[in-house]
């Protein structure tokens, strides 16, 4: 069962959706005419990462599981290597509109409570990624949970590759998320309204990643720019 904490997060994504999604989804996009040949682009920039020169590669490449889809530019991006592709978001409205991304390829979009990947059998998935989602979830049990959802569903010889915010000072980041948020709902904080927890996240450390993976029956055998804010690491069945 989600955490209710991911009742926020689904009400700030939704907005964001509707407001720009896919400007939320890669800020370092033009807010008013975002590139989005460009950001396409991109989704087959981060495949390479998760995939190429990785310390592991999954077995198989029948199915891909995307949590935290967004727009599916990565989705899109997986089906070059896979036969089939699921992505999960919590933002019914994000899903809408990646379904004109991802029309005609072999993409299922589904929406998540927040916290799991409802439908998918266990043992079923060769590859689980996620990129700039844990960053972007303020409650690090939440993490934990689709930490577990990874090592549910991925098959024997199947990887969970993924990104974190591994910066140091969780407990200091924490306050100042806290300080933000109340700044932001003074209406004196970032225009664009990334001062709100939603977005600011949590800063979690290896140690407590390496807990969760272990719980999730997953080894951790990669890690790729630890202590910054896009840390890949890179797990598989125990």
């Amino acid at each position: 069962m989600a955490s209710p904490r991911t009742a926020s997060m689904r009400a700030y994504w939704e907005e964001r959706a509707r407001l720009n999604a896919a400007f939320y989804v890669d800020t370092s996009l033009d807010y008013e005419a975002p590139d989005m040949e460009r950001f396409l682009e991109t989704g087959r920039v981060v495949v390479g990462l998760a995939l190429d020169d990785a310390p592991v590669t999954p077995a198989a490449t029948g199915l891909a599981v995307e949590i935290g889809c967004g727009l599916g530019r990565i989705c899109l991006g997986l089906t070059e290597r896979f036969d089939r592709v699921i992505g999960y978001d919590i933002s019914s409205q994000m899903l809408e509109q990646a379904k004109a991304i991802v029309a005609d390829r072999p993409v299922e979009l589904r929406l998540t409570d927040g916290a799991s990947l409802p439908g998918l059998e266990d043992q079923t998935a060769d590859l689980v990624v996620t990129f700039t989602v844990f960053q972007h979830i303020p409650d690090v049990d939440v993490i934990r949970r689709y930490i577990r959802e990874a090592g549910r569903a991925l098959a024997p010889g199947g990887v969970f590759a993924f990104q974190w915010n591994n910066t140091p000072g969780s407990r200091r980041w924490r306050v100042r998320r806290t300080v933000m948020a109340g700044v932001q709902r003074l209406g004196r904080g970032d225009r664009y309204g990334r001062d709100q927890p939603e977005f600011l996240g949590s800063r979690v450390p290896l140690a407590v990643i390496d807990a969760a993976l272990a719980d999730a029956g997953l080894r951790r055998v990669g890690l790729r720019d630890p202590d910054q804010l896009f840390t890949w690491a890179w797990a598989v069945r125990s």
